[in-house]
């Protein structure tokens, strides 16, 4: 068995490692990549995806993953070695049911789509933008009928995401939470002069932001040598392995909490990638465990810690040193309130 499953890792590991310079380019596209360039990125994107498919769904991993199902079965579940053979027998069966020619189109369309959403954001021109939104709508309903589903055609594209869990149940969560979320609006609403937050529109310096978010990040824990923080149109987080963790954020010089708070938010996705296991890396196990469980780690940061009167009492006399005209008279009570009024959108 040990001698299939380095054969099986080190297949996998030149699969990831494909994942990982197709990442990269997608993390050059929307950060530094000059929009001219947007249409061989599309190409090379679908090259590399198609690529990485390709191989995954090779007749050569489906060979070596049925004979170590077979001799994993004695093994502890929790295991790494049961882990790997269960998880990536679990994606092969998907993977394989998706063309090749629809892995490089979906590569190819969401690329092209990136550059034009970028356009018709900054002029307001949804028209722009709706052509690619079409597609990849198209795009993504042929995937879920490649996947196959019994009850909704979004449980194969949501089981992509969250394993196993289903539209109906999304929408009973949702159902319960509107029951209890829909008064509390109402309630704030009656009140929403109740909180002044003008002092979170005044001109805050764009240097000095992401110099201070910067400084927040540290703190946190993130690991500015296995990792970096840039400027995008809209923050994320990509990860090329545990040691190399891009995140990125916004600023306006009169949002204050744009910049800081994307910073915190897309910190507790990158902490998460750098606290994965360097002995899973280049495997399917080096990856968060769904997409609600790694959106927990960033809103647990942003909002339970980052808004929280204990992190502003720590950081306030900080920020004022940033920012003392800005702050001038304001003291903490009052910040804390405003960096916490909730308003309808």
């Amino acid at each position: 068995m040990k001698k299939k499953l380095q054969e099986l890792k080190t297949r996998l590991g030149e699969i990831k490692d494909l994942e990982a310079a197709a990442n990269v380019l997608e993390w050059d596209q929307m950060t530094y990549m000059p929009p001219g360039g947007t249409a061989a990125r599309a190409e090379q994107l679908a090259t590399l995806r198609k690529m990485a498919h390709a191989l995954f769904v090779s007749d050569e991993i489906g060979r070596l993953l049925e004979e170590l199902q077979a001799e994993a079965a004695d093994l502890d579940y929790d295991s790494d070695e049961a882990s790997l053979v269960r998880v990536t027998a679990r994606d092969y069966e998907k993977e394989r049911k998706i063309p090749d020619w629809l892995v490089a189109e979906m590569a190819k369309a969401t690329a092209l789509a990136h550059e034009a959403w970028v356009q018709a954001r900054a002029e307001s021109n949804y028209p722009h933008f709706q052509p690619h939104l079409r597609k990849i709508v198209d795009l993504n309903i042929r995937m879920a009928e490649a996947l196959g589903y019994k009850d909704r055609l979004y449980d194969a594209l949501l089981d992509l995401f969250e394993p196993e869990m289903k539209t109906a149940q999304v929408a009973r969560i949702f159902d319960e939470l509107k029951a209890g979320l829909v008064p509390l609006v109402r309630a704030i609403a009656g009140k929403k002069d109740a909180v002044d937050d003008a002092i979170l529109f005044l001109d805050y310096d764009e240097e000095k932001q992401w110099a201070f978010g910067q400084e927040v990040l540290h703190q946190m824990g993130f690991d500015f040598e296995r990792g970096r923080q840039d400027k995008s149109v809209h923050p994320f987080t990509t990860s090329f392995s545990p040691n190399d963790v891009r995140l990125t954020t916004r600023v306006y010089r009169n949002q204050f909490k744009t910049a800081l708070f994307g910073s915190i938010h897309e910190g507790g996705h990158a902490l998460y990638e750098q606290g994965l296991r360097p002995a899973l890396e280049r495997t399917p196990l080096c990856d968060g465990a769904s997409l609600g469980v790694h959106e927990s780690q960033s809103r647990l940061w942003e909002n339970v810690v980052g808004r929280s009167r204990a992190f502003w009492t720590f950081y306030f006399p900080r920020l004022k040193e940033f920012f003392p005209e800005q702050l001038d008279g304001m003291d903490l009570e009052r910040f804390y309130k405003a960096i916490n009024k909730v308003s309808r959108a």
